[in-house]
């Protein structure tokens, strides 16, 4: 009878500890997401691929770029990007190639960064370039955007600069290329709020103006700097 009763109680403890170690905290299974980023390198590396024909096109793209010496100015894989920074707001891929007929568009816009932005600011990441018609529509951009073309792109600085600081550097370079250069800049900056920019600016080589906020002369970041 006592063997009985000391066989109850060690199987009972044995499936207590055996319970516990199932569900205690620090042994629990994980919930473990393969899932990336949705605008990472790890993002687009599953996106090209996905397709040998986009894997394809894309290598015929990094050519493109190496041919006109611009393709170590930015990852090329970040001039693939719809518009990171806007991922909620409207639906659609968020990486695309953009069409051949366009490639030469954004050849000049590299050189401009390679030459003068980022020795002005140091390395930049790509935050959006190529953009559908209905896409620059749904995120209310510009009707005659630059994006559209490829002729465009915006930017942030890799190593963090306050926004005046950073919004001075290129404003004051825009102003020292002139018109000549044919620089234009979206300059994102509002003095009087200088801690609510994100740092983001708009790079093209389609006309020298500045704009901000409103789209207009008016709300440029660069006014704070004349």
């Amino acid at each position: 009878m006592k063997r009985r009763l000391l066989l109850a109680v060690i199987c009972s403890i044995t499936a207590g500890a055996v319970l516990w170690l199932l569900v205690r905290p620090e042994v629990a299974p994980l919930s473990v997401t393969s899932d990336p980023e949705p605008y990472s390198q790890k993002a687009f590396d599953q996106w090209v691929a996905e397709d040998t024909q986009r894997s394809a096109e894309y290598g015929h793209f990094a050519d493109f770029l190496a041919t006109h010496e611009v393709d170590g100015v930015v990852p090329v894989w970040q001039l693939m990007r719809t518009d990171s920074n806007r991922a909620k707001d409207c639906e659609r891929p968020q990486f695309l190639i953009p069409p051949r007929e366009d490639w030469n568009n954004i050849v000049p816009v590299l050189e401009l960064v390679r030459d003068y932005v980022q020795p002005e600011i140091g390395r930049v990441e790509v935050q959006s370039s190529y953009r559908t018609l209905d896409f620059n529509e749904c995120i209310g951009g510009a009707s005659r955007s630059k994006h559209l073309s490829f002729s465009a792109v915006d930017l942030t600085a890799v190593e963090p600069l306050p926004n005046r600081e950073l919004f001075a550097r290129l404003c004051r370079l825009q102003a020292r290329l002139g018109p000549s250069s044919r620089f234009g800049l979206g300059a994102y900056f509002n003095p009087e709020h200088p801690d609510r920019a994100t740092g983001r600016f708009h790079v093209d080589v389609s006309g020298y103006r500045s704009w901000g906020y409103s789209k207009h002369a008016q709300s440029s970041g660069c006014r704070a700097f004349r």
